[in-house]
């Protein structure tokens, strides 16, 4: 009962009908007629304090036309909401149940015509979301250029040692940090990923210093080296928070003019452009970084719910987290192991990653459609083995996207160091080898996206030793030793593939 309708029952109905609905006349009979105020029932309106309600109104801008619950479910899963959190958060069995009454309670959808400006919009959008994340390993790329100028700085063996330890902790940070906002943000508490990812970015700095510190005392490289670490770390960190909240373009901005300045000192040379070089690089981190903790500070919304403390919303997290922490060190040790040794003196060893890097963003964005596609397999198919096949089949024809991508980045460096006179049989042999990782990582998504993160370690740590015991026990060359490092990746390919028997087949995990 609302407040309107107890104060019209303490009303008679002859005098109501009396009355004839005038503001003064009502006020007139309800003082002729007033009862005791202890005998007013007065309910106030009922606010919903349904967690569902409030889901459903975050999801409804993103999906407001579902056709059935599985596209919510899809939805819901790549915004982080896993059948733990179905369970604690809301009181359902799992996700997909959760996605049942999300679809409910958000109503039929409406028709829609082809011809709705609603429907370009979204195919406008989608669009967008594509650029954005094909951009992403472009602008891995470009602090690149920046090293030739602090080469000439610190020295060549310092930088290596420099750019791999820090290059370790960036991945490792980074990457934890990321996958427990993900999991704040699917939870409904966009505050606490936000403080997660500012405090974490934060204590970034330090931690590439005093790195950087200690990789000074033990192999020297000065100052230089110490600072180049710790501006690694925070163009990591800055690059995750502005990719975390779609800010791609911001960190193009801040970084293409040290591209251009770095470029131009390697082709031209000279003191002051190298100067310039690092000048404008750090800048441009600093830009990036600034940028990346002006997205995670939002105006608070003084009608949100308060949130639970961050420690406690991380402790049910915690194996997940462990989980991806070892994920980013066996990947940082895949990629560093077999490449430290070479980028003393071998360039065209040394830049083979190069075509694998600009094609991870291609990567990323197959891999974030194949949920949406294998989604709307189960609406197609009605047998369990048709669904089985058809999901193979796709994974099948994107492993071969993933590999075509870097394949025409590659032939295009083979063809630039052939007519520079730098090709070997051991650097095309690696090309190989880092063109065969984007089919891998690809494989990789898919297994991050069902949480097989002790599979991803364990078959990561046997490549790596699949290479190194049998390089150490032949005393490998560059063209024996690269030859190994691709049958470890091929080998890693397989073993990737057989992680996602038990699970990627399986329909319930797409409801």
């Amino acid at each position: 009962m609302t407040l309107a309708s107890g104060v019209g029952d303490a009303v008679p109905k002859r005098k109501r009908r009396q009355q004839g609905g005038g503001i003064m006349a009502a006020a007139r009979a309800a003082s002729e007629d007033a009862v005791p105020a202890s005998d007013i029932t007065v309910l106030l309106p009922k606010i919903s304090t349904d967690p569902i309600d409030d889901l459903v109104e975050k999801v409804r801008p993103k999906l407001g036309k579902a056709i059935d619950a599985l596209q919510v479910a899809a939805l819901l899963e790549s915004d982080g909401h896993t059948d733990r959190a179905a369970r604690v958060e809301y009181g359902y069995t799992d996700v997909f149940a959760l996605a049942i009454e999300v679809y409910r309670r958000m109503g039929p959808p409406s028709p829609v015509t082809p011809d709705e400006p609603v429907n370009r919009a979204v195919l406008t959008q989608g669009r967008k979301d594509a650029l954005r994340i094909l951009s992403h390993g472009p602008l891995y790329v470009l602090p690149s250029a920046a090293f030739p100028a602090v080469l000439a700085m610190v020295g060549l063996r310092a930088l290596v040692i420099g750019l791999v330890a820090a290059g370790t902790l960036g991945w490792v940070l980074s990457g934890t940090a990321a996958h427990a906002a993900y999991r704040m943000l699917g939870l409904g508490r966009d505050r606490s990923a936000a403080r997660l990812l500012f405090w974490s970015s934060i204590a970034g700095l330090p931690l590439g210093l005093l790195l950087g510190v200690i990789v000074v005392l033990g192999r020297g490289g000065g100052p230089a080296l110490a600072a180049m670490m710790a501006g690694q770390l925070a163009y990591q960190m800055a690059s995750t928070l502005l990719v975390f909240y779609k800010r791609e373009l911001w960190l193009g901005l801040s970084m293409v003019p040290a591209f251009v300045v770095g470029a131009l000192y390697l082709v031209v040379g000279g003191p002051g452009l190298r100067l310039a070089s690092v000048a404008v690089t750090v800048l441009g981190v600093a830009a990036a970084f600034a940028f990346g903790l002006m997205a995670t500070t939002r105006r608070e919304d003084e009608e949100a719910k308060p949130e639970p403390p961050l420690t406690a919303s991380l402790r049910p997290e915690r194996s997940a987290l462990i989980g991806v922490t070892g994920y980013g060190l066996a990947s940082a040790a895949l990629l560093f192991h077999a490449e430290a040794p070479y980028l003393l003196g071998r360039l065209d060893i040394a830049i083979a990653a190069v075509p694998l890097v600009l094609s991870m963003g291609f990567v990323e964005w197959r891999a974030n459609a194949f949920w949406g596609e294998t989604v709307a397999l189960t609406r197609r198919v009605r047998r369990p083995a048709d669904f089985v096949a058809g999901v193979w089949r796709s994974i099948g024809r994107e492993v071969l996207s993933c590999l075509a991508a870097p394949t025409v980045l590659a032939l295009v460096l083979l063809i630039g160091l052939q007519l520079a006179g730098l090709l070997t049989v051991a650097g095309a042999v690696m090309t190989a080898a880092h063109v065969t990782l984007a089919g891998a990582y690809y494989l990789a998504f898919l297994l991050a996206g069902r949480g097989r993160f002790g599979w991803l370690c364990v078959t990561m740590t046997v490549a790596v030793a699949l290479h190194l015991a049998p390089a150490a026990l032949l005393s490998a060359g560059p063209v024996l030793d690269t030859s190994l490092y691709l049958g470890s990746v091929l080998t890693l390919l397989g073993l990737f593939a057989a992680g996602l028997v038990p699970v990627i087949g399986q329909a319930r995990h797409y409801r």
